[in-house]
């Protein structure tokens, strides 16, 4: 009697988790980034030798009360990306480990980055992140949800409205860092 309940609990979920322990999409998922992919053109826009780095943000503009979890986010120039939460500065074989984090796929036009991250959510969906590349060549990453207001995303005027406070939420601001002993092995997603 209670094998029926766990067998409806567990074949509810649209994801799987691969032997690091990380969360990886059905294996026909289609990600709608994955058409957009063009070959790098300007590698000073993303810099895929280099992670961003988040850490010590706040998620509302007017309040400390609220941290959000340090992260990472690694580039790769097929258009693959990887998201990890990290308790202390990025470790270079976890940065270097295609198998940790939280996958997808970035599309980028022209300053604007999108980017649509696989996760568990409603038992395994994609959410989308928008942003740009600061003039220090940092990624600047709105809070807000792109899909709201019956719009899919925000054009380059948007973006700058709700970074400069226009917005509740902080944006988040991942700094591009340089580690040494970085390897280039491609995504395995």
């Amino acid at each position: 009697m209670l094998l029926i309940p766990i067998l409806l609990l567990v074949s509810c979920s649209h994801y799987i988790i691969n032997e690091a322990g990380y969360i990886r999409p059905p294996k026909h998922y289609k990600f709608t980034y994955r058409k957009k992919v063009k070959p790098l053109g300007n590698p000073t826009i993303i810099d895929t030798n280099a992670v961003y780095y988040l850490s010590d943000a706040n998620f509302y503009r007017d309040s400390d009360a609220y941290k959000v979890n340090d992260r990472y986010l690694r580039f790769y120039a097929d258009g693959r990306v990887k998201l990890q939460s990290t308790k202390t500065f990025p470790k270079i074989n976890e940065v270097n480990d295609p198998d940790r984090g939280i996958v997808g796929y970035f599309h980028l036009k022209d300053s604007l980055v999108r980017i649509q991250l696989y996760s568990d959510i409603g038992g395994g969906s994609d959410q989308l992140h928008f942003g740009k590349i600061d003039s220090f060549g940092n990624l600047v990453l709105l809070h807000d949800n792109p899909r709201t207001g019956f719009r899919m995303g925000f054009g380059k005027a948007g973006t700058d409205r709700r970074i400069e406070r226009k917005s509740y939420y902080n944006p988040l601001v991942y700094r591009k860092i340089y580690l040494e002993e970085m390897t280039y092995d491609k995504g395995n997603w």
